[in-house]
């Protein structure tokens, strides 16, 4: 271990070289803080011994400009003084001095405060080595994270379905990198438009992986694995009825004392030819409906969460749309936004924005809303926000 000397007195410099020397450290000595330092600044010392009092530069300046400069591992500085009054010892270790050796030295202290220094040293280097390692840890978990987060956005539709008669706008917020909030919206076949909002609970990875799950499960492909359309006894697609849905996903998810994980979700299907809208809503957020003439209104469907019960069995309901309507998807990250006294942003307030908002096309509407709730929270949102309209233009 190599240890830096400042002392001015020839005789306890030479002195304490030689004791430093005989113990097996590499040893460079300086005859004042001006020396120490030019010295210091030209090789790496795990340890400095300064003295006190000496010309030009003391040992209290030199251990400032030591501690201001060093940007390398860190350096045990032990002063040697014949000051013994508290005042004194709180200036030296305000300096960034370590600990304190009173002169003239004893070898015996001296030998065991340099072997404290030794394990304040080997600490430091520990704790840097470990700090490296969690930093690469961290590093590339924001990179997984990063990934994930690219895998589930290409979950969402990359645009609107184009149908005609039909416009669609949407947005997908995360609070953090993944979310646990999902949309979708989808054409099941030529004459059915369907689409869904679900929120799992809590956030992060745990409700991403069962949201991306989900959406798997929510495809309006046919497959082994998708609830939406499957193939009845002639072979024929099947559409699956929006309760039967909402049923059958509460079967199949039902909450568990280890992870306590639930998820609300609202799913429905246009009637394209009829604009009838059949939906089934578990525990979700009701839909809001605006219409050309300025009103506005929250349907409200009592339900359970899926997971809740296993026995649960979700109703269907029924709207007739017309020309102008519109309908709103959302998740509860919208409306249980909070200002900075802890205020609710609020159903009522959503209502009468997107009834304010109606003569714009339904993107800017959902765009106008956010830029609301935004303002009303004044800083990040602390929930994913999910919002999907669909309007019926004709």
């Amino acid at each position: 271990m190599k240890v830096l000397i400042a002392e001015d007195e020839n005789v306890s410099r030479r002195m304490l070289q030689k004791t430093l020397e005989k113990w097996g450290y590499e040893v460079v000595s300086t005859a004042n803080g001006v020396e120490a330092l030019s010295a210091f600044q030209q090789n790496d010392f795990s340890m400095v011994i300064t003295d006190w009092m000496m010309p030009e530069m003391d040992g209290v300046q030199l251990v400032e400009k030591i501690r201001n400069t060093n940007n390398r591992d860190y350096v045990y500085i032990i002063m040697l003084t014949a000051n013994s009054k508290k005042e004194d010892l709180v200036v030296g270790m305000n300096a960034g001095a370590d600990d304190f050796v009173a002169k003239p030295f004893d070898k015996g202290e001296l030998q065991v405060r340099l072997r404290a220094g030794e394990r304040v040293i080997n600490l430091e280097k520990n704790l840097f080595v470990r700090n490296q390692e969690l930093e690469r840890i961290n590093q590339r978990m924001k990179l997984d994270l990063t990934a994930a987060a690219e895998i589930q956005k290409s979950l969402l539709p990359s645009r609107p379905p184009q149908v005609p008669g039909i416009s669609i706008g949407w947005e997908f917020r995360p609070c953090d990198e993944l979310a646990g909030d999902i949309l979708n919206v989808f054409q099941l076949d030529e004459h059915h438009l369907a689409f869904y909002v679900l929120d799992v609970s809590g956030h992060g990875v745990p409700a991403a992986l069962l949201a991306v799950s989900l959406s798997r499960m929510l495809s309006p492909e046919i497959d082994s694995a998708s609830l939406l359309k499957t193939r009845g006894a002639d072979n024929q697609p099947r559409i699956t009825p929006p309760a039967e849905v909402t049923t059958q996903l509460n079967r199949r998810f039902q909450m568990s004392p280890e992870n306590g994980q639930f998820f609300t979700m609202l799913y429905g299907i246009i009637d394209l030819r009829t604009k009838e809208l059949r939906y089934s809503s578990a525990g979700h957020p009701g839909i809001i409906l605006t219409s050309r003439n300025g009103d506005g209104r929250i349907l409200k469907v009592p339900s359970l969460p899926i997971g809740f019960l296993d026995e649960n069995v979700y109703e269907e309901h029924t709207v007739q749309l017309i020309s102008g309507d519109r309908i709103f998807m959302y998740s509860d990250g919208l409306p249980e936004a909070e200002d900075p006294a802890d205020n609710l942003f609020g159903m009522d307030r959503m209502v009468k924005y997107l009834k304010d908002y109606n003569a714009m096309n339904i993107k800017e509407s959902i765009s106008m809303l956010l830029v609301e709730v935004n303002m009303w929270a004044n800083g990040p949102l602390k929930d994913d926000v999910t919002l999907l309209g669909i309007e019926i233009r004709e």
